[in-house]
């Protein structure tokens, strides 16, 4: 396939419009962590709000950097605060942090994108690796997303982008990008340690292409000196700014990679997340998130590396220098990943770039055809309404509808809010302050799957209202003294749950697909 500059760029700038409506306006939900490791945070430190701190922020073991959170979602959430208290008078809406705290990965996102037009030095080659990056569902989904993995992706991307910058200088002597390779080494350790295992490949060929320049272990130290004190002196300032905030004072020092490996090497620990077999990265994650397409011309160009070693075909230094580089990240995050027992397909997430660009570079998207690009396109579009809008997509607009009625409540009303049978609700993105939950006067309770008798137990008559927030579906599966006392408030479509399949296809397409706000009338009683 062969595209007009033209025409690439009217599909190019298609793919950005429809990654924003999904960043901006895709409500759907893939995994607590893309709220609960940044935003949930940040919202509850700088504005006041009433959050849900999961264990990775435990001060006894912090295994999360707060650096990445607020250097992403920090920043937006702390000028909207700011713009606010001087111009607002009803503070800032949930709905704006939520979008602010998209536009931040939004923006960031754009970097994956600019470092595939370095790392593909052909333009046709380019064009086609643009297209294949932003056609996928990964950047429409994960990359808009605060999750950990999608920073470590834009990090991994950058490295690389590095990699090929200090391959093509003429001198090293005075080279800033080794300075900023170490930066963002070390950024990427402290977002996710797992970064060293992406990143071992790129350390390894930038050690050789200084050696080699400098032709002594003496002048190799030399130069290799100030930008190890660049990685030391950003190092110190993560530990300093991580030590502050779960400590208080820096007599007691905290360093949450370190305090991360030790979590998850301990197998009782990743029990508790889930165990996996340990070839799902690579026969199930790998190809669900790329593609089985891609996921063949990857294996392709893998196989046959052997042969273009030994045949440039005019490739530049830089290309030769980055197909082993990446062919060396993705097997050994594919080996070492799959040691885990706990493998979620995010994981892998960092490897989409690295992937297209081997493909890209060894010219074959050219010669692929049609059905490749229509297939394609196909899964990968799929896959994004099914993450980006569908899965789990009612909890997040069910907060912004319970916010505004929180809001216009009186200052006396007592309300209780249960969540049952969804993902963990964000509630930063219900705007209650933790003042009004430690008075008492908003209660909020998170019941996931608990059973229905825990569900009953919570629903309290001590409260002037009650507000429960479950699957239509899950409705119908409860007693009917129950049933007959929940009034519906609000129903949200679409509202895709998958843990409770059987019971979405009970209760019909409508109401399968619906969660429900619902409204506990006080005079029921409940048996």
């Amino acid at each position: 396939m062969r595209t007009s500059t033209r025409t690439f760029k009217w599909i190019y700038a298609g793919l950005w419009a429809l990654r924003i409506c999904f960043a901006l306006f895709g409500t759907g939900y893939i995994h607590p962590d893309e709220h609960m490791q940044n935003g949930e945070v940040t919202s509850g430190d700088l504005m006041s709000y009433h959050t849900i701190r999961t264990w990775e922020w435990s001060p006894a073991l912090p295994v999360r950097s707060i650096v990445p959170a607020f250097a992403t979602t920090g920043i937006p959430v702390w000028f909207a605060t700011f713009f606010s208290k001087k111009h607002l008078t009803q503070g800032v809406h949930p709905l704006l942090i939520f979008r602010l705290e998209r536009s931040a990965f939004l923006v960031t996102s754009g970097l994956i994108d600019y470092s595939l037009t370095s790392l593909v030095p052909t333009p046709s080659a380019r064009r086609l690796g643009l297209l294949l990056l932003a056609s996928s569902y990964v950047m429409n989904t994960f990359q808009v997303r605060p999750f950990s993995n999608s920073i470590e992706a834009v990090l991994l991307s950058l490295s690389l982008l590095f990699l090929c910058k200090i391959s093509s200088v003429r001198t090293l002597d005075k080279c800033y990008f080794l300075h900023l390779l170490c930066i963002t080494f070390v950024t990427g350790i402290f977002t996710r340690p797992t970064f060293l295992i992406f990143g071992a490949p790129i350390a390894y060929q930038v050690a050789l292409r200084t050696f080699t320049y400098a032709g002594t272990a003496t002048r190799w130290l030399r130069l290799v000196v100030t930008p190890l004190l660049t990685a030391a002196g950003v190092c110190t300032a993560f530990l300093v700014a991580d030590t502050l905030y779960f400590r208080g004072t820096l007599d007691d020092l905290v360093v949450t990679p370190f305090n991360f490996l030790v979590y998850n090497f301990a197998s009782q620990n990743l029990a508790e997340h889930g165990l996996h077999p340990r070839w799902l990265h690579i026969f199930v994650n790998f190809p669900m998130l790329f593609g089985p397409w891609v996921t063949w011309l990857a294996v392709r160009a893998i196989v046959d590396s052997a042969t273009l070693s030994n045949d440039k075909n005019g490739k530049s230094f830089e290309v030769d220098v980055l197909r082993p580089t990446i062919i060396q990240i993705i097997i050994l995050s594919l080996a070492v990943l799959s040691v885990q027992p706990h493998q979620e397909p995010r994981f892998l997430v960092p490897l989409l770039l690295p992937v297209i660009v081997l493909i890209a570079n060894t010219g074959r998207l050219a010669h692929v055809g049609k059905a490749f690009w229509v297939s394609c396109s196909i899964f990968n579009f799929a896959l994004a309404i099914l993450f980006g809008i569908l899965h789990q997509g009612g909890v997040v607009p069910s907060l912004f509808h319970l916010h505004s009625v929180v809001a216009d409540a009186s200052l006396i009303t007592r309300t209780n809010i249960v969540y049952w049978k969804t993902y963990i609700p964000p509630v930063h993105l219900l705007g209650v302050s933790e003042r009004d939950v430690s008075t008492g006067l908003i209660s909020f309770s998170d019941l996931a799957g608990a059973s229905q008798d825990d569900f009953a137990a919570s629903l309290s008559a001590d409260y002037d209202r009650t507000f429960v927030v479950t699957p239509m579906a899950m409705r119908y599966t409860l007693p009917v003294a129950i049933m007959g006392c929940m009034e519906l408030n609000q129903s949200i479509f679409p509202h895709l749950d998958l843990d409770h399949v059987s019971e979405s296809i009970d209760a019909g397409v409508l109401d399968g697909l619906r969660l429900g706000v619902y409204t506990l009338s006080r005079d029921c009683v409940l048996v």
